[in-house]
């Protein structure tokens, strides 16, 4: 009887709590641009410590009155003066705080996927005991800014399927520095993370007109010098000719064990025999496999005439390609974290 009363209590209060953000969040949006925490934006309320600081006090202030004492007196009042000034701390650590989503950090589904927030303190005081938080679940805490310092701070999401992660609304939130009071405020970011298709165990044959993995393998190993080929926009940086780049030409070399190896990689070759998804996991999977031997290759979801390249940015491109495939492009299909 008792769980059930407390599960009844919970989801009440849940709910609550919902329609009351609701209420206060109706009429917000999505920041673009950097955020600066005015006082309006900062609340501040008692933590059960301050409560019972405020508790004491009045113990104090009682017995003082009680008893006639003029130390009692002026004790309560100057103990009583150290919390207003903790207040006015606590409430002065988050205000004039500026907060922007600088860069989102792609991830496979079943990963996490990255936001980076810039926290900017113009101020000349420092900050302390920064705590950033989603739904109760803390993401990052403990940030010292210094006077007009800035620090970027790595916030991690879950994800659980392709295509956009929009970023949620995030609290951030201070007791610095005696824990009596709480100030907090909430950012939420217009910013998505891409979100990649999860890696499958197997993963997609070449689809045709690939020269394949090992068609130029001879001599000595796969280590050594083959030739050079001229540089494609895209393509891996680490792989330059430095002795043709000192010569203001831009080629790449090109090693045995990956010399002609071009892999075209189609959709169509999976389905229908595999579902969607399988196939799609399956296609992100064996372009992570060829960029990571450093192989040129192409991805082709439709009709499209193959583009061979290599390099991070090729990488890059064809799982995005991937990630929101069969997506609408008007209303894209993102997840909030939970």
């Amino acid at each position: 009887m008792q769980a059930v009363l407390d599960r009844t209590v919970g989801r009440l209060r849940r709910r609550i709590v919902s329609r009351a953000q609701a209420w206060m969040w109706r009429n917000e949006q999505p920041a673009r641009e950097p955020v600066q925490l005015h006082r309006r934006r900062v609340y501040i309320l008692p933590t059960g410590a301050g409560l019972l600081f405020a508790a004491v006090l009045v113990c104090m202030l009682i017995g003082s009155i009680n008893y006639q004492l003029g130390l009692g007196y002026l004790f309560t009042f100057l103990v009583g003066a150290v919390g207003v000034v903790a207040m006015h701390r606590t409430h002065d650590n988050l205000l004039g705080l500026s907060i922007d989503c600088t860069e989102t950090r792609p991830a496979h589904a079943g990963g996490d996927a990255g936001f980076v927030l810039r926290l900017t303190n113009p101020h000349r005081h420092t900050r302390a005991g920064l705590r950033l938080s989603l739904d109760g679940q803390t993401l990052a805490e403990d940030v010292h800014l210094q006077p007009s310092e800035s620090r970027d701070v790595l916030i991690k999401l879950p994800t659980t399927r392709r295509g956009w992660l929009a970023a949620p609304r995030l609290r951030i939130d201070t007791i610095f520095p005696l824990g009596m009071f709480r100030a907090w405020s909430y950012y939420w970011p217009a910013q998505r993370a891409l979100v990649y298709p999860a890696l499958s165990a197997t993963a997609a044959p070449p689809g045709g007109l690939g020269k394949g993995a090992g068609a130029s393998r001879s001599g000595s190993g796969q280590d050594a010098f083959s030739h050079v080929t001229p540089y494609q926009p895209g393509e891996d940086v680490r792989r330059l000719h430095w002795r043709a780049f000192a010569r203001d030409q831009l080629a790449l070399r090109v090693h045995e064990g990956e010399a002609g190896e071009e892999n075209v990689f189609r959709l169509d070759s999976l389905l229908p025999d595999v579902p969607l998804e399988e196939a799609l996991s399956r296609l992100a999977t064996a372009v992570v496999h060829s960029d990571q031997r450093r192989a040129r290759f192409a991805l082709v979801l439709g009709q499209e005439t193959p583009v061979m390249s290599s390099g991070e940015a090729h990488r890059h491109a064809c799982l995005a390609r991937l990630a929101t495939y069969g997506l609408r492009t008007t209303a894209t299909q993102s997840e909030r974290a939970a």
